[in-house]
């Protein structure tokens, strides 16, 4: 158990993601259980196509899932023989909201930023008509945003304008649960880094539970608390954000050394792609690109098994 409270936001149990291609059937998300807590930031990372973002579209309600089990602050809503009501996924949806990553699929191009940003505040009642413009105002003021984009439409404004925009309107129901899905990486590097010290500054202010989806376990090694290392739809390390130097699953290892660093003289590549999930083999499904793989590790299949405090580790070496 974290610090940083004793109330679970967040509760995955043995989630399960199938799908049917071509008459084969593909695991996007395989047995992922995960807890966050109450106030905590926990980065899921990894690869393009390791389920991280399928595994958002099933906490938020957009994909069912499979197998398994999803608690969203004090909700059940997905269990076997669970029916989740229209009622509760409302009142769930005002306390956990979803920022993507392209701010511009979340905004109509006709709608005016003015419009865009009053919506949540009438839709649900938040306050009078006649508060609404200072409640949009000090939206705006706490992304950092100057009202002039207020009479603005989507197209004139920058990407990174546009994302502080689709943020605002996210904080504005004033949610428990915020779930970022890779909001920074259509953006400049320098963009990068201001949206995500807005975030930050934001979450503490609002004591908000953050899910942060991202490729770039450097930059979450900054931003989180802890960080979950996703392959193949598999967890394959947990680990506290401040502690990434005491990796030890070998693909952790390769993403934390695949960093540019000016001072490094060499680059760590990891070589070879991942699997076929359509074909997936026996044993470690890491066997195939690992330098330290042994003869085990291609018939058994590891575990996720506790290696210190905070850290869980799904590798046969480290068990």
């Amino acid at each position: 158990m974290t610090e940083t409270g004793q109330i679970p936001a967040l509760q995955l149990e043995q989630v399960v993601k199938k799908y049917t291609v071509s008459g084969k059937e593909l695991t996007a998300v395989n047995g992922v259980s995960l807890t966050v807590w109450t106030g905590e930031t926990v980065a899921i990372v990894g690869e393009s196509g390791c389920g991280k973002s399928t595994l958002v579209r099933m906490v938020t309600g957009i994909e069912p899932v499979t197998e398994g089990s999803i608690q969203v602050l004090g909700y059940e809503i997905s269990a076997p023989g669970k029916k989740f009501s229209r009622q509760e996924w409302k009142a769930l949806r005002r306390k956990m909201q979803l920022v993507l990553q392209n701010p511009s699929g979340a905004v109509s191009p006709r709608m005016r930023i003015d419009k865009f940003l009053r919506e949540p505040f009438v839709n649900w009642h938040l306050c009078t008509r006649e508060q609404v413009d200072s409640r949009v105002e000090e939206l705006l003021q706490r992304v950092e945003l100057d009202k002039s984009v207020l009479h603005k439409f989507p197209h004139q404004l920058s990407g990174g304008e546009l994302q502080r925009v689709v943020i605002a309107r996210a904080l504005a129901v004033a949610p428990s649960l915020l779930i970022c899905d890779e909001p920074t990486s259509a953006l400049d590097v320098s963009i990068q880094a201001q949206v995500i010290a807005l975030l930050h500054r934001l979450r503490k202010e609002q004591g908000m539970t953050v899910l942060f989806i991202s490729h770039d376990i450097a930059l979450m090694g900054k931003f989180a608390d802890r960080i979950a290392v996703m392959y193949l739809g598999n967890i394959v390390e947990i680990l506290p954000a401040g502690q990434l130097k005491n990796a030890v699953h070998p693909y952790t290892k390769a993403l934390i050394n695949a960093v540019f660093q000016p001072e490094k003289e060499d680059i760590s590549v990891l070589e070879g792609d991942p699997p076929s999930p359509l074909d997936m083999p026996s044993g470690c499904l890491f066997f195939g690109r690992c330098p330290v793989s042994c003869p085990d590790c291609a018939v058994k299949s590891p575990e996720l098994r506790e290696y210190g405090r905070d850290h869980f580790v799904s590798c046969l070496l480290a068990q």
